[in-house]
């Protein structure tokens, strides 16, 4: 017979999600729905007819843990309507927020995950070295961004200012500090995700989270808009994809690429860019463990690459036709992270869209819990680490713009 089993709430990641399975007699499922069931706040609605600098503001409220994705994708963005070029060292140092923001996320990320796979012996330690590293993050965001949560330094046409010769200095120093501690994480964890095993000795099955669908990355730390053809991404609401019985719980569209769900984080950047061949839920954590390593990386370039003196904002006019839709797109902690905004000759916004990371997994991290126990649904939706908040925002309207049954489509 079979039976339907509901996981409500899910836990240890940000919003509110559930998840609805489909279960055989021997609990197996047969069919999986990850849900967001996040109240709806309607950003793209309200910045229409906003000034353009107003829209990095607004969206970097979408959470407090991705602020820095959403205000880099959406300067980006108004950029490409606009026909805007940053300099050199405006988009160094936007690269540079973005990766302090993913040098905090992830360890933070690891800290939620502890009591499934951390012996209660090593957590003192683990959990020290976790708030180190998001510290140095933190640091690295609140200096170079202005702010270490709503950074004001990202504008549309570079950063607001440089940093002086000092901070640069400070931020390389804590960066080797930071990469000695990532490295002793990666050779600490590794071996646990390698295990498959959880921390009270249950068997993680070995093909669980396993799927069939593509990656989306665009670059290895920032993003890449010429490596995407927007034009393949189509957003289906619920009522499109789900049963109708699920379709009126979910809160968020579902977006697929050339027809198909795609995955979007540290996997795929891995799959794409580093020849990384691991399935499964717990490569997701293999990738991201190994990503605070590249990331930091990454940053000490930068501030070698950085001429503390050069100019960091554009001075050309914020203006567009109001029919080009600029499309800015950034590599988010949770992955590839999109924006779309059109100006018109007055500066003001006259459409705007985001698809956000998590907006791209939801409903594939559904499908990734089909043919395993059900008991271990909650350990793949961990491993994606999703960030449900940024992926909830419209109300769906009918043609007279009455609330269609006060559901939240995206």
């Amino acid at each position: 017979m079979g039976k339907t089993v509901e996981i409500n709430p899910t836990t240890r990641h940000e919003g509110h999600t559930k998840l609805v399975l489909k279960v055989d007699d021997d609990g197996i499922v047969e069919k999986g729905n990850y849900l967001s069931v996040t109240p709806v706040r309607g950003f793209e609605k309200f910045l229409v007819g906003k000034t353009a600098e107003f829209a990095p503001i607004a969206v970097s409220r979408f959470c407090g843990i991705c602020p820095i994705a959403h205000a880099t994708s959406s300067v980006e963005a108004i950029e490409d309507a606009c026909g805007i070029t940053p300099p050199k060292d405006g988009l160094l140092l936007r690269e540079l927020t973005g990766l302090g923001n993913k040098m905090h996320s992830h360890p933070l990320h690891e800290f939620l995950i502890a009591p499934d796979f951390i012996p209660e012996a090593d957590r003192v330690e683990y959990i020290k070295r976790i708030q180190e590293m998001r510290k140095t993050g933190q640091y690295i965001v609140d200096t170079v961004g202005g702010e270490a949560i709503h950074a004001p330094n990202i504008k549309v046409g570079g950063m607001l200012k440089n940093i002086t010769e000092n901070a640069a200095s400070k931020i390389y120093y804590k960066s080797r500090e930071y990469e000695k501690l990532a490295k002793e994480h990666l050779e600490y964890l590794i071996p646990i995700f390698e295990s498959n095993m959880l921390v009270d000795g249950t068997e993680i099955p070995e093909k669980l989270g396993y799927h069939d669908f593509g990656y989306i990355a665009t670059d290895p730390t920032y993003g890449n808009r010429e490596k995407i053809d927007q034009s393949k991404v189509v957003e289906y609401t619920p009522y499109d994809v789900y049963e109708k019985d699920v379709a009126v719980q979910a809160c968020t569209t579902i977006p697929r690429y050339n027809g198909r769900l795609m995955e979007v984080g540290p996997r795929a950047r891995f799959a794409k860019f580093h020849d990384f061949k691991n399935k499964g839920a717990m490569a997701i954590h293999i990738a991201r463990a190994y990503e605070n390593v590249v990331h930091v990386k990454r940053a000490m370039d930068i501030i070698d690459e950085l001429e503390v003196n050069g100019k960091t904002r554009s001075n050309e006019p914020i203006l567009g036709d109001g029919e080009k839709v600029g499309l800015g797109v950034h590599e988010a902690a949770r992955g590839h992270n999109t924006h779309q905004a059109a100006i018109d000759a007055k500066g003001r916004i006259t459409y705007y869209n985001a698809i956000v990371a998590t907006t791209w997994n939801i409903p594939l991290i559904g499908k990734a819990t089909e043919g395993t126990h059900y008991k271990f649904a909650e350990h793949v939706v961990r491993a994606y680490d999703p960030c449900v908040s940024c992926a909830t925002h419209v109300i769906a309207m009918d043609y007279d713009n009455k609330i269609v049954d006060k559901k939240i489509i995206q």
